[in-house]
């Protein structure tokens, strides 16, 4: 490098020497490309999915009047795009057009409210577009109602339903325009940036006049498995993960960042094989009540009863307890207002089972599956009445040498030897093993986790056995009547 610069040099000061005073295009090649470095080291560490502008398709389904006239619908089309175009300029590329007849019974279907929706192929194509908008407009008792959804090639997912109502057709337009705008999902690419942190690249967020600004935006975490020519082979939503945008503006670079929300440890930083991308699906929280389902994870078709559920909302305060799951293993979270995300707690007797996020009125993820802990609670329930006895034995046994010691003292031999004898009749040490050991030896959990539990719950209870009944105070004092007192055939 240094010696292309000094020939650089060379020849410029040859040529001013010969009188020549325009730059040589050795020079102008060489600032184009130390521009081209700065612009690279700028966007480097970022993914170029930030230059690139949103392809955006939208089709509109117009009344029936309007087939008979497709001047009306073109001149709709063309104000519809002309709006939509002038919102964001370079980071979209709208195209606008009304549907082929084919295509109608496909978009009534989209614009159903139900989400079970199956998109023509076409539509999966990412090679030929990003988003496809449906916008509908009907005749209503009031005017003009306007329906308008998203579709997402990247996650291949339906947006919420949109729903405006206008009086006059002038105002058709820009409600549709609007419509659409709030109808589109954001989607971004995920950058780990540490375990609980990550940067989202909106697509051609670089390209917007204004930078675009998610304050407490929540977002569902996918990953899109593709081919060799960038279909999507699957794209798998990852359980019970979330993100979530902070409060204030975007970094320079374009990107948001979030923080991870998961029930999950590592959720996003597993190892998967093939071409993966990681994606994030922003998500409304909605004010309705969700069904929690928990299954046994060793027996899918065994529901869990009996297991307490706790909310925490915002993941901030003391966790609220919402109930015990019913017979088939199910209980209501309630809505929220205003609504956001919580954490759900699974508890079951002292053991914390689970920790994972819902998203308000989300019925994205709605079963948990968790390890059978029935044999962990009749342990610790086991256990627990042990450890009653255990205090009740050891407060008698502390009584009673007390007693025994005073009555040595006084040199009262048939009392003492009366307590002498209650003492030994209480249960011992051995004994309480011995009955710990059969125990835990019927009470097996296939959980691992749980079985480990089990066993530090038997060794602790073994330790306080030992412990507190520890049999050699009792036998000194018994060694000392022994000695001390005197036979019933010396005593006149």
């Amino acid at each position: 490098m240094k010696l292309h610069l000094a020939m650089l040099t060379r020849r410029t000061m040859m040529r001013r020497s010969t009188g020549k005073t325009h730059l040589p295009w050795e020079i102008l090649l060489g600032a184009t490309v130390l521009i081209w470095l700065g612009a690279f080291q700028r966007v480097s560490g970022q993914s170029f999915f930030t230059l690139v502008p949103c392809r955006l398709e939208v089709i509109c389904l117009l009344p029936p009047e309007f087939d008979t006239s497709n001047d009306l619908e073109h001149e709709f089309c063309d104000q519809l795009a002309e709006r939509l175009a002038s919102e964001q300029g370079p980071a979209w590329r709208v195209s606008v057009a009304p549907p082929s007849f084919q295509d109608r019974a496909i978009l009534r279907a989209a614009l159903r409210r139900d989400l079970n929706f199956d998109p023509p192929t076409s539509w999966r194509k990412l090679a030929l577009r990003d988003k496809v908008a449906v916008v509908a407009v009907r005749r209503s008792g009031l005017g003009w109602h306007i329906l308008a959804r998203d579709w997402d090639v990247r996650v291949e997912r339906l947006g919420p339903l949109v729903e405006k109502t206008v009086p006059t057709w002038s105002d058709v337009p820009e409600a549709a325009a609007e419509s659409v705008r709030q109808a589109l999902v954001p989607v971004a690419r995920i950058r780990l940036v540490e375990q609980q942190a990550v940067r989202l690249d909106l697509q051609g967020s670089l390209l917007m006049a204004e930078r675009p600004t998610l304050p407490g935006r929540l977002f569902l975490t996918l990953a899109r498995y593709e081919d060799r020519d960038g279909n999507a082979r699957a794209v798998v939503p990852l359980p019970w993960t979330i993100l979530q945008s902070p409060e204030g503006p975007p970094a320079e670079d374009g990107s948001v960042s979030c923080q991870v929300i998961s029930g999950l440890k590592n959720p996003l930083s597993a190892r998967r094989r093939g071409r993966v991308q990681l994606l994030a699906w922003a998500v409304t929280p909605q004010v309705r009540p969700v069904t929690i389902s928990l299954k046994n994870r060793q027996a899918p078709q065994n529901p869990l009863v009996g297991y307490e559920v706790l909310a925490q909302p915002g993941g901030e305060g003391s966790p609220q307890v919402l109930g015990r799951t019913d017979f088939a293993g199910q209980v209501e979270v309630p809505a929220q207002a205003p609504p956001g995300w919580k954490l759900l707690w699974v508890r079951h007797g002292r053991r914390v089972l689970a920790k994972v996020p819902l998203v308000d009125g989300s019925n994205e993820f709605t079963e948990l599956a968790l390890p059978d802990d029935d044999p962990r609670l009749l342990a610790e329930g086991y256990l627990m009445s042990v450890q009653d006895q255990l205090v009740d034995l050891v407060t008698l046994r502390s009584v009673l040498i007390a007693r025994l010691r005073a009555r040595i003292a006084n040199g009262d031999w048939d009392q003492a030897i009366r307590l002498r004898d209650q003492l030994l009749q209480l249960k011992s040490r051995e004994i309480f093993s011995s009955e710990l050991t059969q125990q835990q030896q019927r009470l097996l959990c296939p959980d691992p986790v749980g079985q480990k539990q089990i066993d530090k719950m038997f060794e602790e209870t073994r330790r306080l056995v030992n412990l507190y009944l520890n049999p050699r105070e009792v036998e000194e004092l018994v060694k000392e009547i022994a000695m001390k007192a005197p036979r019933r055939s010396d005593t006149p």
